[in-house]
């Protein structure tokens, strides 16, 4: 390599200033963050999906027709004890296998969004509370889901009324 020849792909140092995000297209950037919602979503509904097998489905052991009236009312509620033992969105990152939030946005957005590295902080902010939306979101409403499905069909129907003679 000549030594006049600058090296553009050289890594940044870490003490280099962060670079923000451009002025981007205001619905661009509603198009990315919707990206991102849709792979929370997309991801909460297979967590709560292996959630119910262990709880009110296939491999669930015990009343699971109990266990489905409690945890839906539970939900209704607002019980944190049902709500804690729910599917969560974990970024903390203390799980050997868990995606990284740079990782989480690189695989959802379009291929000409920004990089997670041009991103200031609070569109890294937005970017990851989206997705957290979206996960949450379809987490709890297809717990839910799984809940009235593991009821018997006729469960919290009230019976036909019979007339009065």
């Amino acid at each position: 390599m000549s030594h006049t020849t600058p090296e553009h792909d050289q890594p940044a140092p870490d003490h280099a200033a962060q670079r923000p995000v451009a002025h981007h297209d205001a619905a661009a950037w509603l198009h990315i963050l919707e990206a991102l919602r849709q792979a929370g979503q997309r991801a909460g509904a297979g967590a709560a999906d292996w959630w119910a097998q262990d709880t009110v489905g296939g491999r669930a052991t015990g009343d699971t027709t109990a266990t489905a009236r409690a945890v839906l009312a539970g939900i209704d509620d607002g019980d944190p004890a049902v709500l804690d033992a729910l599917p969560v969105c974990d970024l903390s990152g203390q799980w050997a296998n868990t995606p990284t939030e740079a990782d989480l946005y690189a695989h959802a957005v379009p291929p000409d969004a920004p990089g997670w590295d041009d991103l200031d902080t609070p569109r890294r902010d937005e970017a990851i509370e989206a997705y957290r939306d979206g996960f949450d979101t379809a987490a709890g409403e297809r717990v839910a889901e799984h809940c009235r499905t593991a009821l018997p069909d006729n469960a919290g129907e009230r019976p036909p009324r019979r007339p009065v003679a």
